[in-house]
């Protein structure tokens, strides 16, 4: 951003602004996507936008580092409360794999359009934010390592594990999330998990 909004009515400009670039991606994509556009959307003109943002590009930006917060926030609050309730009689691998739909769910179109943008902007390592929050709550000190023994996986394991889950996930978002419900994904992502950690101990295929 060229300038850091303080006041109320800077930050109302910057709000408005990144919501009608959300709402343009939302129904458009990327293509076709200029400033003047998301002045007009917004009902600013052109030089308002540019007092915060130089490019379009920036907007995208600063509109994927908000999504990936409002996704991490979601991990978070999500895995907090069914460690605490227990979510009925879901494992640990429904329900972190749960909580990362649920962060992944909602405006799938804008959501795939900010993966893109962060990528393309090199900005891809901020991606694996949800990837290390999920990897913590595993390894917390209080958490056994009986449940289908995903906290005592070796990091490389791990790694490897976490970040094909995710992969799945934002390819899932990026399509629109059209091809499968939320539910089987859960169903399929759970049962990716529990076999990888199934047959992580055993010897490697030749």
């Amino acid at each position: 951003m060229r300038r850091t909004p303080r006041q109320q009515r800077s930050l109302q400009a910057v709000k408005t602004i990144l919501e009608a670039t959300a709402r343009l991606v939302e129904i458009h994509g990327l293509q076709g996507l200029t400033t003047a556009r998301i002045a007009e959307q917004a009902g600013y003109g052109v030089g308002t936008l540019y007092e915060y943002f130089p490019n379009k590009h920036a907007i995208l930006i600063a509109m994927a580092r908000q999504e990936l917060d409002k996704v991490v926030e979601a991990i978070q609050s999500s895995l907090t409360q069914a460690d605490a309730d227990g979510e009925g009689e879901s494992s640990v691998t429904q329900r972190v794999v749960r909580a990362l739909i649920r962060g992944f769910s909602g405006r799938q179109r804008l959501r795939g359009a900010l993966i893109v943008a962060m990528i393309s902007e090199g900005h891809f390592s901020e991606l694996t934010t949800p990837i290390e929050r999920v990897v913590k709550f595993l390894h917390r000190p209080d958490r056994g390592v009986a449940e289908e023994n995903l906290g005592s996986l070796p990091p490389e394991q791990l790694y490897v594990l976490m970040r094909a889950v995710v992969g799945a996930l934002r390819a899932w978002a990026m399509e629109g999330g059209d091809r499968l419900s939320p539910q089987t994904l859960e169903v399929e992502l759970a049962r990716l998990v529990q076999s990888y950690v199934r047959d992580a101990s055993g010897p490697l295929p030749l």
